[in-house]
């Protein structure tokens, strides 16, 4: 009886071990699924349009990344581990979307800073260190284009939009409103100024007179839903081809009539995997808003998008 006593003693305690080996394998499992395997299977299967023109140009575009400060940090420790997770998120996420595309233009669209417009001007230099840091970018992109959104220099009722906070942005980021590269202009639209600031936000750049160039308006907020007759004049002033947005943390298509600029068509991107094609050598205006980034904006997806643009030769 003893030795029987010690034997299903030695069996009771194998049963624990092999218990707690189980749940440590399944562990490991759900982490390398999550940390690793979902990347790389939803980069695998996103798919990409082959180049049928003889000139185009690949765009990666981010929407809405906030990343968190100084003011927007929660309690000590949760404010450790959400920043490290969120950050470590959209810098594994971008930098996947980066070889994925291999793109000659970045765009970022906006509220790229959650606490940017309220921040001063010490803390919005850090923040602004931080995302560079984030969001590196490799070499082989030619250009890099940062759009601000209200997060970024205001537009709400509370925190307007203030030409020192746009300067501010601009100035940090190296930036101007307008930057060509091969057959495309892009030209950034400020629509976050309820009073349409001339010297903030409506510079209207004329056209080049070349032939088969692509102007293509960037701003946060989606315009052609916009119904400001004032705004729409100065949309259908620029002559735009295409226009990216974001704001709205979710993807969708709007169209509408290139004489006023006026949206009155309006699909979501419903299954993934999906991807418009359009073109513009009819009267349609379209206008593509691309997702937020991040999953802190409560989407249920979320994501970036590539576009890639080609000039036909007729």
């Amino acid at each position: 009886m003893p030795i029987r006593n010690r034997i299903m003693g030695f069996t009771c305690c194998s049963k624990r071990v092999t218990k707690l080996h189980l749940a440590g394998v399944f562990l490991f499992l759900l982490v390398l699924y999550n940390e690793w395997l979902e990347y790389g299977l939803k980069a695998h299967n996103w798919l990409i349009q082959e180049e049928a023109d003889e000139e185009y140009v690949r765009v990666l575009i981010a929407a809405d990344p906030q990343i968190l400060s100084e003011k927007s940090k929660l309690s000590y420790p949760l404010n450790i581990i959400s920043t490290w997770d969120a950050d470590r998120f959209i810098s594994k996420t971008f930098h996947m979307a980066l070889e994925k595309a291999h793109p000659e233009v970045v765009i970022f669209l906006g509220d790229l800073i959650n606490d940017g417009s309220i921040s001063n001007d010490k803390e919005f230099s850090e923040s602004v260190q931080h995302f560079k840091n984030l969001m590196e970018i490799p070499e082989y992109v030619k250009k890099i284009i940062y759009v601000p959104g209200d997060n970024d220099i205001g537009g709400e009722i509370n925190d307007p939009v203030t030409a020192t906070k746009v300067k501010r942005f601009y100035e940090a980021f190296n930036q101007d409103i307008h930057t060509s590269y091969k057959f495309i202009d892009f030209v950034q639209v400020n629509a976050m100024d309820q009073h349409n600031s001339p010297n903030i936000s409506m510079n209207v750049y004329p056209a080049l007179g070349k032939r088969g160039r692509i102007r293509i308006l960037l701003s946060h907020i989606p315009l052609l839903p916009i119904s400001r007759k004032t705004f729409k004049e100065v949309i259908v002033s620029h002559e735009p081809s295409l226009i990216f947005s974001g704001h709205e943390h979710e993807s969708f298509h709007f169209i509408g009539e290139r004489k006023d600029a006026l949206a009155n068509e309006f699909w979501p991107l419903y299954a993934e995997g999906n991807m418009w094609v359009t073109e513009n050598l009819s009267d349609h205006l379209h206008e593509i808003t691309v997702p937020t980034c991040s999953y802190r904006m409560g989407k249920e997806k979320y994501g970036y998008g590539i576009a890639i643009i080609g000039r036909c030769s007729y």
